[in-house]
């Protein structure tokens, strides 16, 4: 009986935690490993790190009972700040974008021309604001729900 409790509590957290989230512990020990050599290094270190259970203590543990549950419910995983994102197109406009500890992105628009642009994005529950670098609202969008 007390065996059978202590599973259900179990399978339990799992299911209740929201764990389906961006797994960022898991993605920055992967990333981790990929900035270790070559092709071979890489691969003996995945290995290891797969055989001791270091990957299904990040991915099981952290990211999917802690982290992605902090996620799921404030919307942002602690870990996740400091992503970045970055694009050009073929007439060579950019966008860089970097998520901030806060939860808000920073991003900075460079025109082909070499005009840049900073902004600030923020989101509430439903509403996102862009912020220039004074903090003045330049735009703000309501997603709808």
């Amino acid at each position: 009986m007390k065996k059978g409790i202590v599973t259900l509590l179990c399978a339990s957290m799992v299911v209740l935690s929201g764990c389906y989230g961006s797994n960022a512990c898991f993605k920055k020990l992967h990333d981790w490993n990929g900035t270790l050599g070559d092709k071979w290094i890489n691969s003996i270190v995945h290995f290891f790190l797969f055989i001791f259970g270091i990957y299904g203590i990040c991915w099981g543990l952290v990211d999917g009972l802690v982290l992605n549950t902090i996620e799921f419910w404030t919307g942002s995983n602690p870990l996740a700040s400091g992503d970045s994102y970055f694009e050009k197109d073929a007439q060579g406009n950019s966008i860089a974008a970097v998520k901030n500890a806060d939860g808000t992105m920073s991003v900075e628009v460079t025109a082909a021309n070499g005009e840049k642009a900073n902004l600030t994005l923020q989101r509430d529950e439903n509403v996102v604001r862009a912020l220039d670098a004074e903090g003045n609202l330049v735009a703000q969008y309501e997603i709808e729900k």
